[in-house]
């Protein structure tokens, strides 16, 4: 289920990055090297994307909220401001 209101479209790119996230929580579960690989992937996520930034942002929190990484993920943007709705 989506932190947001109503669930984007499928991204590819997010799927990738999905998938990588899924295997460095696998590895780390919530240590310090799983948020190094979060940080990691986010930065390759919205490099050349500046205009798409909250959008991927919003979305790796909400993957990390689901695959249990954090309680409440925090979101950015004026709508979405705060912790999820869960």
């Amino acid at each position: 289920m989506c932190a947001h209101a109503i669930c984007p479209a499928p991204d590819p790119i997010l799927d990738a990055i999905r998938e990588r996230l899924l295997q460095q929580f696998a590895l780390h579960q919530r240590g310090p090297m799983f948020w190094t690989a979060y940080q990691g992937l986010q930065l390759e996520l919205v490099r050349g994307r500046p205009l798409d930034h909250e959008r991927l942002c919003n979305a790796m929190a909400d993957m990390a909220e689901e695959m249990g990484a954090v309680e409440h993920a925090q979101l950015i943007g004026n709508r979405n401001a705060g912790s999820t709705s869960r």
